[in-house]
This record gives C-alpha cells, structure tokens and sequence, in this order.
C-alpha cells in the first residue's frame, strides 16, 4: 500500500492544522484528521520517503508534507513546467490548489477556479467567440 502513494499534503480540518490528505497512484485522494499536529507530524515521519511530492515535482523529503503552501510553491517545477505547455491549464490550477490547501474532499476548502467570460450583459453566450 505504501508503494501506491504519490503524494502527502498538510490540511487544515476545521480551521486547524489536524489533517492529511493522501494521494494514491490510482488517483484517489484520502482525507485523515488527527487529534493535534504532534500526531500529524508523527505520521509524516512514519510514512516512507516516496511519495511526498514527487508527482508535483517536489523533492521526496518527510518535510515537505509540512511545508507551507509558500515553500511547496518555491520547491516544485510545476510553473516551468506550465509555462513551456508540459502541463494543462487545469492541472496548473489544481496543483496550486492543492498546495493552498483545497480539496474535494472537505466542502470547506473546495478548490476554485477563475471564469473565463467577459461578456457577463448577454441573456445568451456564443461560446464560438474569444472570451
């Protein structure tokens, strides 16, 4: 089991830091809130090496599972990698979700996505049209 994982995140679970989501090969993710972040950090440093991260090109280190979304951001290659069109729109924007924190799997933190119109006065959309 431990070989499916691809990737561990921090979360917050009611506005504390008490919670890991859990990435799986198969990509399903498992949300897991904890009594306190001593727990939390207990289970990181019991988890193996892989799959911390590797999948948003983040170095395979136990502490990268507690880093903020600030210090994910700065490690990870998913900008250049979006930047020279390796990566969807959508997979850009979900990586940045999720370093922030935003789940599908807790309604609270949903993961959000900007609109694209900018026609917002038309009772209809001609969806053929740029913007």
């Amino acid at each position: 089991m431990f070989s499916e994982i691809r990737a561990v995140f921090s979360r917050r679970y009611l506005l504390q830091n008490t919670a890991l989501e859990v990435f799986m090969a198969n990509r399903t993710s498992v949300m897991f809130n904890f009594p306190d972040q001593a727990t939390v950090k207990k289970v990181v440093y019991s988890l193996p090496r892989v799959g911390v991260g590797t999948s948003y090109g983040l170095p395979q280190a136990r502490r990268i599972s507690l880093a903020t979304p600030r210090q994910l951001y700065k490690s990870s290659n998913m900008t250049q990698r979006w930047q020279r069109r390796e990566i969807s729109n959508f997979e850009y924007l979900m990586f940045l979700n999720t370093i922030a924190g935003r789940t599908y799997n807790d309604l609270n933190q949903y993961p959000v996505f900007p609109w694209v119109l900018t026609n917002y006065e038309s009772e209809e959309l001609d969806l053929t049209l740029p913007g």
